[in-house]
């Protein structure tokens, strides 16, 4: 008997775990991922907007120097757009004589126009602000002129750059760079004539510091229009030379406008019409000046002090009938 009973013991545990397994609930099926949260209508409707507005570049300004400001609205949301501009005027920029815009239904499009008028100094721009309401609130924002503007004011993209040339290192008994004889060698740098700006020569090597020599490369500006001078000269304490060249059909009087890190001279066909020894971060515009262009090719040279940090600079001619061209070397032709 007590060899029977052992297996039927152990037999009724067995059924009572699958009965006690059947009666517990199944495992829950895995949870659907949370839907994302819609974005708030003013958010949506401003990323729908933000290639909404085109800008038409202003062909030419006027000899009494009026000019007509046109840009165009799309609206791909489901509401009215009604567009608001505001102006802030600098320097000899006037307001505008007039206006134009309209509301502009949900899949239309509209046409805002500003007429002004320039005086001699074009740059730097005025802000003038587009923004559009659906009645209730603010939905996007656009600064337009830059954009209307950079075909009769380019700034020059190609240039030829030669540096670093080094301020001679005065040094402590420590073995550190004095910044203040640095600074004092620097302005002998800066007021003293380089090779470059005694003759320009593409083909030319200049010898350097350290044994290194210093030759041309062809440098092309970033996007923004920033010559970046420390992706071929990083050495602080030093100054480089940059040099382009402008066509013009015919001899005539041109503005320029230019920004700097840090100290900014211009030469135009050698002789020199602008100078600012200054410490400064770069930013377009800083500095207007004016030059004579004879017909045919002229050169332009840039030189540019640096000390530490960021360097390059920003330079742009005023074209306001589009008829300069420009190019790295003279002998190329004006397309």
């Amino acid at each position: 008997m007590k060899r029977v009973a052992l297996p039927l013991v152990f037999l009724a545990i067995v059924i009572g775990c699958n009965e006690e397994a059947k009666r517990q609930p199944p495992p829950a099926a895995p949870a659907a991922p949370a839907a994302p949260s819609p974005e708030p209508p003013v958010a949506a409707a401003a990323k729908a907007l933000k290639n909404a507005l085109t800008v038409d570049p202003v062909e030419a300004i006027a000899r009494d120097g009026r000019v007509v400001i046109r840009a165009h609205l799309k609206n791909p949301t489901a509401a009215e757009l009604r567009p608001v501009l505001s102006w802030e005027a600098q320097g000899t920029w006037w307001q505008g004589e007039k206006a134009v815009m309209a509301p502009v239904p949900p899949g239309g499009e509209g046409t805002i126009e500003v007429h002004a008028k320039i005086g001699e100094r074009v740059y730097p721009l005025p802000r003038a602000r587009l923004e559009v309401t659906d009645g209730r609130q603010k939905l996007c924002v656009w600064e337009f002129l830059d954009r209307a503007m950079a075909a009769v004011a380019p700034l020059v993209r190609e240039w030829n750059v030669a540096g670093p040339f080094e301020a001679a290192t005065l040094r402590k008994a420590s073995g550190e760079a004095d910044g203040g004889n640095l600074d004092i060698a620097l302005r002998s740098l800066w007021d003293g004539l380089l090779p470059p700006e005694k003759g320009v020569d593409l083909a030319a090597v200049y010898p350097s510091r350290d044994g290194k020599s210093v030759h041309w490369k062809v440098l092309t500006a970033e996007p923004s229009g920033f010559v970046n001078l420390g992706e071929s000269c990083q050495t602080p304490y030093s100054v480089a030379c940059a040099v382009a060249y402008v066509y013009s059909p015919e001899a005539r009087s041109c503005r320029f406008s230019a920004g700097s890190t840090d100290g900014l001279r211009v030469r135009v066909n050698g002789k020199e019409v602008w100078t600012k020894n200054i410490v400064r971060a770069a930013a377009p515009d800083q500095d207007a000046f004016s030059a004579d262009l004879k017909q045919g090719w002229n050169e332009v040279l840039v030189k540019v002090a640096h000390r530490t940090g960021e360097w390059g600079f920003y330079f742009r001619v005023i074209d306001p009938d589009r008829q300069l061209k420009f190019a790295p070397k003279p002998e190329a032709a004006a397309k």
